[in-house]
């Protein structure tokens, strides 16, 4: 007869040893898998301190190069203000409220409306007193009416340079009716023909003014009543400009 070695107390003893050490275990990993959380939320943590601290660096730097650059314009703001109260004393210094100050705002306002600079130029240049001007000469021609029937007739310069005619209101005697020759004391109407090239038309009461640029001379000319049905010429030229 054999008895078992079988002892209830040891099984139950081998339970409660393997409930403690599942235990056990479950509780390490739990504290492992936390613990490894918490360094990488650590990590984390440190790595947004780190990049919000190098936002805010680069954001202060941007800040004082801003500020930097603020301070540099206004200080180029108000150098350029006190530059234009300079330029506009001198301004007011040079032409003052006479006549120069009013040619330089007639020149301004002709260029804003379109005049051309190399004109308005010429034109000034062209008002400067004369020089190496010749010997005044004159001519006479007479001035046509729709009554006159005699032959045509001009006033011309030498190599026909300008050939000048012109054409008027008819005089009228004591009973009113029309005469052959011009009535000087109504508007004529005078073409100077420059080189057979260009026609240049004046309208107007005596004594007329007129001139004409030919290469690089200016030629002047002066229209005043002569004799009965005439108009005399008197010319002259200078250097131009």
């Amino acid at each position: 007869m054999s008895f078992s070695s079988y002892n209830p107390s040891d099984r139950y003893r081998q339970r409660s040893a393997k409930r403690i050490t599942s235990m056990l275990t479950f509780i390490f990993v739990f504290a492992v898998i936390f613990g490894m959380g918490f360094w990488a939320g650590g990590m984390r943590s440190q790595q947004d301190m780190y990049i919000l601290k190098e936002e805010k660096r680069v954001l202060s730097e941007e800040r004082d190069l801003v500020q930097a650059d603020m301070t540099k314009m206004r200080a180029e703001a108000q150098t350029a203000t006190v530059r234009l109260e300079q330029l506009r004393a001198n301004y007011d210094e040079l032409l003052g409220d006479g006549p120069m100050k009013n040619f330089v705002s007639l020149v301004r306002q002709q260029i804003d409306e379109g005049v051309d600079v190399k004109r308005l130029e010429s034109v000034i240049l062209s008002a400067r007193p004369p020089q190496n001007c010749s010997n005044p000469q004159s001519k006479r021609f007479i001035v046509k009416t729709p009554v006159y029937k005699g032959p045509s007739s001009s006033a011309a310069l030498p190599k026909n340079l300008v050939v000048i005619t012109g054409t008027g209101k008819p005089a009228k005697n004591a009973q009113g009716k029309k005469e052959a020759w011009f009535d000087p004391g109504q508007p004529i109407d005078l073409t100077f023909d420059v080189k057979g090239e260009e026609v240049q038309k004046k309208k107007g009461v005596l004594p007329l003014y007129h001139s004409v640029v030919i290469e690089d001379k200016e030629y002047r000319f002066t229209l005043t009543a002569g004799d009965k049905s005439f108009v005399k010429v008197a010319y002259d030229y200078c250097d131009y400009p």
